[in-house]
Formats: C-alpha cells, structure tokens, sequence
C-alpha cells in the first residue's frame, strides 16, 4: 500500500496529480477529510478541466487518510458514458 504524505497545501497536492498517478495522504481529524471533498470538486471543474486532469478520492475513515487518483478528462468522459468502465480508475490502487 501507499505510504502516506503530510500535505501542507492541499491545492498544490492536487496540481501535483497527474493521470495515472496515486497519492496517500493522512490528516488529523475527520473534518479535514470533509474539507478536501469539496476543494477536490472545485479543483475539478476549475483547474482540472483547465489541465485535462481528473483526480478521483478513495476516503479511508477509519485511517483519516484519502488516496487521490488523476485520470485524463477523455477517460471521465468514458466513466460517465460508460458504466463497465466506470470503476477503472480503482484499479491503479493497490489493495
């Protein structure tokens, strides 16, 4: 499995993601994994859409941990048409 980072600029965390990247990373309290939900879906239709990137979030509660997965746009374009493919992007993280 990933090791997990400490990220001190979660913005910058996500302009790192490129497709076919998997980054961990772990946070102190449950409300942070709240807050990234919703800069995760602003970065998505801001910055993401601007750089052809999509970052899928695999949240891990119980560790407090999320694991960011970048897609390109042409492949959420093939998960939203497309439900067989819909889950392909949970194949690059190891279990």
């Amino acid at each position: 499995m990933y090791k997990a980072e400490k990220i001190a600029n979660r913005r910058a965390w996500f302009r790192s993601i490129r497709p076919g990247d998997v980054s961990k990373a772990k946070f102190k309290e449950y409300k942070a994994l709240k807050s990234i939900s919703v800069q995760l879906t602003e970065f998505n239709a801001s910055d993401g859409l601007q750089h052809g990137v999509y970052i899928h979030a695999k949240y891990l509660k119980s560790e407090l941990s999320v694991i960011l997965v970048g897609v390109t746009r042409k492949q959420r374009e093939k998960e939203l048409s497309d439900p067989e493919y819909r889950n392909e992007w949970r194949k690059l993280i190891e279990e």
